[in-house]
């Protein structure tokens, strides 16, 4: 994880404490349980296309494996984002009830409770955001890497090619038919 990652989040959740209230994020939830709901969907796809490849033997194993651990890193990075979408989405619905009902239970508490509240909100979608454009950034180093093993299998490709071309099939030495050279009369 980059310290961005880590970073961008807690800064979010700060600017939220200090200018952002639970009755915000009540009154915008729709649009962003929309927003959410796009990037989820996004996510799922995303999941769902596994091993994009179909023809193995243009690969050499050392390429293979990498490729291999790089997917595997990807889904478990969007497995996990997943759940953190669906977290922020379960707490978007629930935060102004929740304030509300430990504020009656605690009156003294109930304005550290709305910005903790908040804060928490803005920590959630700052990270989500950052994960997301994590997310894009790994997909695009992912395609670097398949576009730089693809031209290596071409060259392999090519390169065999070539050297049976150039062994090709033995060319049998040139005989002279039966009799030539012998004098006709």
């Amino acid at each position: 994880m980059k310290s961005t990652h880590a970073l961008v989040p807690v800064i979010g959740s700060a600017i939220a404490i200090i200018a952002v209230s639970v009755d915000f994020w009540d009154a915008s939830k729709a649009p962003i349980l929309t927003a959410l709901s796009v990037i989820g969907a996004g996510v799922l796809v995303r999941l769902a296309r596994g091993l994009p490849f179909t023809n193995v033997d243009q690969f050499q194993v050392d390429e293979a494996r990498r490729i291999a651990a790089a997917i595997k890193q990807s889904i478990r990075t969007l497995r996990a984002l997943i759940f953190i979408i669906i977290f922020t989405m379960v707490s978007l619905v629930l935060a102004k009830g929740l304030v509300l009902t430990l504020a009656a239970r605690w009156p003294d508490w109930a304005n550290i409770i709305g910005m903790a509240a908040s804060g928490a909100i803005g920590l959630l979608l700052s990270y989500i955001l950052i994960r997301v454009t994590a997310v894009i950034q790994g997909d695009v180093g992912l395609v670097d890497l398949q576009a730089e093993f693809f031209v290596r299998a071409v060259e392999r490709k090519q390169a065999e090619r070539f050297d049976k071309s150039q062994s090709g099939p033995e060319v049998p030495a040139l005989e002279n038919p039966k009799g030539y050279g012998k004098i006709v009369q």
